[in-house]
């Protein structure tokens, strides 16, 4: 609520200066009101002559306080910025930009402006110093603690800008801030490109598969096919798909028109063909008899199908070496895909006797507060069912053992989760002590050439108020190496301890699923009721 304040005196142009600001704060809570508009995502609120502006689903609007009316001001843009007065909107659709007033139904072009001969002269040297000095004061003002892990930030400053004059390229100045913002010692402190020149990559198709050298046929034989979640473009493979024939132990005899022998680099004839259909011709026979063709589109990357193949190889071990009493689940990292593994992977095998809950190589993502409550749930009843067994709820809950494996690459949400699930008493943690990396990032400002130092803002404290797991990571209760040899061997000395260790706790504490209790016979209780 803004009342008028103070003595104002009239400008020389004769204008009345606008009256000085004062905010109420007795009973604003009761001054509270809601816009009668239905719930969404609303952002870039600002408000206006007369009512507020805000950005929804690539639409700029405004709600009119007089009248209560919710009108589109623009549509079709990405984002927009209102002017000092609140008259004009400066907005930006993709790469075009416009100004417009506040008036309704307009649309990405009106008001565009032509760029086309707008250009900037730069001087680099100039340009790098500025940035350097803002990158010294972003990540002192930004870091979570003002000490800076005891550094002498301004000794910082006068060692590193020695180094100025003798900067060649903008990378140079970014090695700069690798060796400055190391100097802290902490996790999270991440320098991200800046503005120079790049080769444009071209990318090499890939077909998901292992080639093997036939040295007597003079061909390759397709060893192995990786099987992929195909429905998914990060996990699909290309000769895999519903359609394509090949199989393992075929003869590649041709790639995208080309004839291949080992004498080539098969992968040459797949240069700057991702995503685009392309032949592939095999057969049975290294001398092409009868040789097959089909339509294939290669992938950017072969990693999805990798960590797939990987996986299922764990799972396939654990139900081996259990007897198929224990389930597993491998959790990537605890953003998106992380969280859907652990839920999908619940769902799956929240009725085994015991759960290995992966955790290495987990690269974090957002605290998993959530994923560590997923996996302390307990059943609190079962439903009965005539004819059918008995479904708990809630559905998606474990009462079993667990142990979780860890290692070093269990990084930021990667440590987190172990720290969670030890003190939640969930169960072993197995492996090495985890990365050690619990500071984390909510963003800060950028550079002028589109580089930025990532600054960690926040800190991990414990419920004792101690500084922790930052520097530290968390320390396994089995500590076990998996060693490359054994690895490289097909072993998986994680794997193999967590499932012998459950075994052992199954053994002294069995998972006990109650039975389907014997019907009741109620017409009793109506006999006595009578009596």
């Amino acid at each position: 609520e803004a009342k008028a304040g103070g003595e104002n005196k009239k400008p020389a142009g004769g204008k009345e200066p606008p009256p000085a600001l004062r905010i109420d704060l007795e009973g604003c809570e009761g001054r509270v009101m809601a816009f009668p508009l239905p719930s969404g995502d609303y952002a870039a609120l600002k408000a206006v002559d007369g009512g507020i502006l805000y950005f929804k689903e690539k639409e700029i609007r405004q709600f009119k306080l007089e009248d209560k009316k919710d009108s589109l001001v623009i549509g079709g843009v990405d984002s927009g910025v209102l002017s000092a007065d609140g008259q004009k909107i400066l907005y930006q659709a993709r790469n075009q930009f416009g100004i417009v007033g506040l008036g309704a139904d307009q649309k990405a072009g009106d008001g565009a402006l032509d760029l086309s001969r707008l250009t900037m002269k730069i001087d680099p040297p100039r340009e790098w110093a500025q940035i350097f000095r803002d990158g010294w004061r972003i990540f002192r003002d930004w870091f979570y603690q003002k000490n800076l892990h005891g550094v002498d930030w301004q000794g910082i400053l006068d060692k590193y800008a020695r180094m100025l004059p003798s900067l060649s390229h903008r990378a140079d100045l970014d090695f700069i801030f690798g060796e400055m913002v190391g100097e802290v010692n902490a996790g999270h402190t991440y320098v991200n490109w800046g503005d120079f020149p790049r080769v444009p990559r071209i990318d090499t198709g890939l077909l998901g598969a292992e080639l093997k050298a036939d040295e007597k046929a003079g061909r390759y034989l397709i060893a192995k096919i990786y099987p992929g979640e195909n429905w998914n473009e990060e996990t699909r493979s290309p000769l895999d798909e519903q359609g394509v024939g090949v199989q393992a132990g075929d003869y590649l005899i041709a790639l995208n028109g080309s004839d291949v022998t080992i004498r080539d680099n098969p992968y040459r004839f797949l240069e700057n063909t991702v995503g685009r259909k392309v032949s592939i011709k095999v057969s049975a026979r290294p001398d092409g008899a009868s040789a097959r063709e089909y339509w294939i589109k290669p992938i950017q990357s072969e990693r999805g199908l990798f960590y797939l193949d990987w996986v299922r190889s764990r799972r396939e071990m654990v139900d081996r070496l259990s007897g198929g009493r224990i389930g597993y689940i491998h959790v990537p990292d605890t953003a998106t895909q992380g969280n859907r593994e652990l839920f999908k992977g619940m769902y799956a095998y929240g009725r085994k006797e015991a759960l290995i809950i992966d955790a290495r190589y987990n690269g974090g993502g957002f605290i998993p507060v959530v994923m560590a409550e997923l996996l302390a749930r307990k059943t609190l009843n079962y439903w009965a069912r005539r004819g059918l067994e008995m479904n708990p709820d809630p559905g998606v809950a474990h009462d079993g053992s667990k142990a979780m494996l860890i290692n070093g690459y269990s990084s930021s949400g990667g440590d987190a989760l172990p720290y969670y699930f030890k003190k939640k008493k969930l169960g072993p943690l197995i492996g090495t002590r985890t990365w050690g990396g619990l500071i984390g990032l909510s963003g800060n400002p950028d550079f002028a050439d589109g580089g930025s130092l990532s600054v960690p803002t926040f800190g991990f404290v414990d419920d004792q108020g101690r500084w922790a797991v930052e520097g530290e990571g968390v320390h396994p209760d089995i500590e076990v190496v998996d060693r490359p040899e054994l690895v490289a061997a097909g072993k998986d000395p994680c794997v193999e301890k967590a499932v012998q260790v459950l075994l052992e706790e199954l053994k002294r504490q069995p998972r006990e699923k109650p039975a389907v209790p014997a019907e009741p016979d109620r017409s009793r209780w109506k006999e006595e009721e009578t009596r």
